[in-house]
């Protein structure tokens, strides 16, 4: 699968909780790996969870493999990359392919914050990054100042990338019509949930028709995805029309937006007003 159709799958909302790293395998990064990078991943909380790194091994031989990279690219929460020179020829630095592949990947669909780069030489950059900031670290000689490179690094990232993501919830609110905030406060009322609504007459067909397109517009920017429910075969033959096998819940971006709309657009307190119009 190549990365323009996985990307077209699996958009990056919501993100888990990794750092995926693209680094060499070879064993002189094995120590920077597990005395730099592992441990000051590990040290940066998000929200009352603290990252964890994630490594894929290039060196099997998997058709899974690119896959899992896409995978980590686009749904973690940063990207880190040690684009340190792996050997020499013709006094020219050699870097490892696949991590430059894997850079390139990131550059494509993450926020310009949401990739770090680091080396441990001076070494000449390739031109295709050769503007991109690149951090320098020293995890050899000194590895407790790497680490807190590598740390103040992430959270630089995090807090630039908060800042970012906001400015893009701004606008993303700005753009939704009436419809759509109606169908993302009765989803948030609903326990983070909503079915289609129902068309049994011509009144609810034609009151309802707004709201099920408004649903299919949420789906489409990733403020609700796609959650199916558990139906036997004889009871999935029994089902109407009525949305009853299908369901959408908020994401990550949907209750954004609603948090947005509600206590900086309005100005209200966003628990209270949730509580009244659930007791209404």
């Amino acid at each position: 699968m190549y990365p323009n159709q996985y990307f077209g799958l699996f958009p990056p909302f919501p993100r888990n909780n990794r750092v995926f790293v693209g680094m060499s395998f070879d064993e002189q990064f094995h120590g920077r790996w597990e005395n730099v990078l592992v441990p000051a991943i590990n040290r940066v909380d998000v929200n009352g969870d603290l990252l964890e790194p994630h490594r894929v091994n290039t060196r099997r031989i998997s058709d899974s493999i690119l896959t899992e990279i896409l995978d980590g690219i686009s749904n973690d929460q940063l990207v880190i990359a040690d684009v340190t020179a792996i050997d020499w020829n013709d006094d020219k630095p050699i870097r490892n392919g696949n991590v430059m592949y894997e850079v390139g990947i990131a550059h494509a669909i993450q926020l310009p914050e949401e990739v770090l780069l680091f080396r441990s030489n001076s070494d000449q950059l390739l031109f295709d990054i050769s503007n991109v900031r690149v951090n320098s670290y020293d995890p050899e000689s000194d590895c407790e100042g790497a680490r807190a490179v590598v740390e103040h690094a992430i959270g630089d990232a995090l807090n630039e990338r908060d800042l970012q993501r906001q400015n893009a919830i701004k606008m993303a609110a700005k753009s939704l019509d009436n419809p759509s905030w109606t169908v993302l406060i009765q989803a948030r009322i609903g326990s983070g949930s909503i079915q289609h609504f129902p068309f049994g007459n011509l009144r609810n067909a034609l009151g309802n028709a707004p709201k099920n397109a408004a649903i299919g517009r949420l789906l489409g920017m990733g403020a609700l995805e796609t959650n199916f429910s558990r139906h036997s075969l004889n009871s999935i033959r029994d089902v109407k029309d009525d949305g009853e096998i299908l369901s959408y819940k908020l994401t990550e971006f949907g209750n954004a937006l609603i948090e947005y709309m509600l206590g900086e657009a309005l100005d209200v307190n966003v628990t209270e007003l949730l509580k009244k119009l659930a007791d209404a």
